[in-house]
């Protein structure tokens, strides 16, 4: 668990994991903010969101809110960009079958997102 939000953040971010899915909030560099696991692994979703976000922006498509996928192996992953001033990557990794306890864990990593970002504004 990173250190950059304040401790009420922390608490919250921490029980949107629970014990079968894993959430990680980083900014547009793959630097983790919060995370319930310190999986290199998400660095790289991280970064390989925003390489989509940029080339779907360059090439007049929109910028992405949302991209979810589920793997050969059996799991879910959902990713969203929360953007103000900069942007945030939320990615929740949970088993196939609870996509739908990810969907609900992803809107709880966005308003996170949304409050860290205001918390960061504010000093």
């Amino acid at each position: 668990m990173s250190h950059n939000a304040p401790a009420a953040l922390s608490t919250h971010f921490l029980q949107l994991g629970g014990d079968t899915l894993t959430a990680h909030l980083s900014d547009s560099n793959s630097i983790a903010i919060l995370s319930t696991s310190p999986t290199p692994s998400l660095a790289a979703l991280s970064a390989a969101f925003v390489q989509a976000h940029d080339t779907a922006s360059r090439m007049g498509l929109g910028r992405p809110l949302r991209v979810t996928l589920a793997t050969s192996a059996g799991t879910a992953v959902i990713q969203t960009a929360t953007e103000e001033d900069e942007m945030l990557v939320g990615t929740v990794v949970a088993p196939g079958e609870r996509l739908a306890e990810a969907r609900v864990a992803s809107w709880g990593v966005e308003e996170v997102a949304r409050r860290f970002m205001k918390s960061a504004g504010e000093g």
